[in-house]
């Protein structure tokens, strides 16, 4: 090879080597490789990264020979501008020729001839050995970048539930459940998941968190609600005992609207109010032993079924007030139409007239009589308002 050619291979085998030396270093600050070298590796991820090191270990050493011949041959070449016949076939065999020595090995005695050697060396040229450093290097950052993109998937998908689940172990803390069941569970869910891929990556499954986070997800909401219970109880507690509060006063208003009813009224038809207010106080007295015990999730249940209860038995009591209320209501509201009657009899110059007065007297005497029917009432009033319309109507005899 004449003298361009080999200053040209000698520049390029320089920038060869300097490039190769940044890259080695790189990937020996290479935080994957880090955590391949520094992990608790299993399976098939330290099988191949065990060979993958083993490759980088022939690539230093490799790159030691190939900066060996690099010096050699820049010594040889010296400055001279035209260097000896001599010189150019040391430097064309140390760039081109079998220059660099990979191993020796022994000849097993039955592979051998008589005159055979004891050991072999295998040597290549430098082009050579790069193309091997190039596959070995390829090998090591297959493996890392494969590694990598494992790790990085499975921190997508679990640094957040993870970031979750202590969210949730703190609310749990604080309400008083810091070993909830649905928690542990997903707790060593996730460790075991974690564990797989941090030591074995290349034979982790893809992971499917779907369930893990809807679990996550329910049981934070639980705690969340439990937490607001607890914030809020004192407002809940008060909110109770004003219902309770307005239950006792309906029932004792149906209790006295019933009791006015059946002494005014004849065979009314009234109802008994509910009389489950004690046994509702009684309750209330236990739901807040219970939440002075910590229990927030039983006192939150039992709190929610106690509103149901007392809300049911307040509905019951106005439905008994309202039926209580309803005789005498109707017996004043007959009262009022038979004054508004009278008023229009007198308009009428009919107050005098024997009839009319007689049927007044007989409506009034009926509306103010205790007990009242209320059906002969009506029966009168009505009777005294078609005197006033028309014609006398015929009365039936009693």
């Amino acid at each position: 090879m004449d003298l361009t050619g080999i200053d040209r291979d000698l520049a390029g085998l320089r920038t060869t080597v300097a490039a190769m030396s940044t890259n080695l270093v790189d990937l020996e600050n290479d935080t994957g490789r880090t955590r391949l070298d520094q992990g608790a590796l299993t399976g098939t991820t330290a099988e191949r990264w065990n060979a993958a090191k083993s490759a980088l270990e022939s690539v230093w050493q490799w790159y030691a020979q190939l900066n060996d011949v690099l010096e050699k041959a820049t010594r040889l070449r010296g400055t001279k501008s035209r260097p000896d016949p001599e010189q150019l076939t040391q430097l064309d065999w140390l760039l081109h020729g079998p220059s660099i020595e990979l191993a020796t090995s022994g000849v097993p005695v039955a592979e051998r001839g008589l005159l055979g050697p004891a050991q072999t060396t295998t040597c290549c040229s430098p082009p050579q050995l790069l193309d091997r450093m190039r596959a070995a290097f390829e090998q090591v950052v297959t493996v890392i970048r494969a590694c990598d993109q494992k790790w990085q998937l499975a921190d997508n998908s679990l640094t957040p539930l993870e970031a979750q689940l202590a969210e949730a172990d703190q609310l749990a803390t604080a309400i008083g459940e810091p070993h909830r069941p649905d928690l542990d569970r997903t707790r060593a869910q996730l460790a075991q998941l974690r564990q797989a891929v941090m030591c074995d990556p290349l034979a982790a499954p893809e992971t499917t968190t779907a369930g893990l986070a809807a679990t996550l997800a329910t049981a934070t909401a639980d705690l969340r609600r439990l937490r607001q219970l607890r914030d809020n109880l004192g407002a809940q507690l008060a909110e109770a005992r004003q219902l309770l509060a307005e239950l006792r006063t309906t029932v004792a208003t149906a209790a006295a609207a019933r009791a006015e009813a059946e002494t005014k009224i004849a065979g009314p038809a009234t109802a008994a109010p509910p009389g489950v207010a004690d046994a509702l106080e009684a309750a209330l007295e236990r739901i807040v032993e219970t939440t002075q015990r910590g229990d927030w999730r039983a006192g939150g249940n039992q709190l929610a079924l106690w509103s149901t209860r007392a809300g049911d038995a307040l509905a019951e009591a106005r439905r008994a007030l309202a039926a209580n209320q309803a005789p005498v209501a109707t017996r004043d509201e007959l009262r009022g139409r038979l004054d508004a009657y009278r008023a229009k009899a007198y308009r009428l110059g009919l107050l005098e007239d024997a009839r009319v007065a007689s049927l007044y007297a007989r409506a009034k005497q009926a509306l103010y009589t205790a007990p009242t029917d209320l059906a002969e009432a009506e029966r009168l009033v009505l009777q005294y308002q078609q005197a006033l319309a028309g014609p006398a109507p015929r009365e039936v005899a009693t």
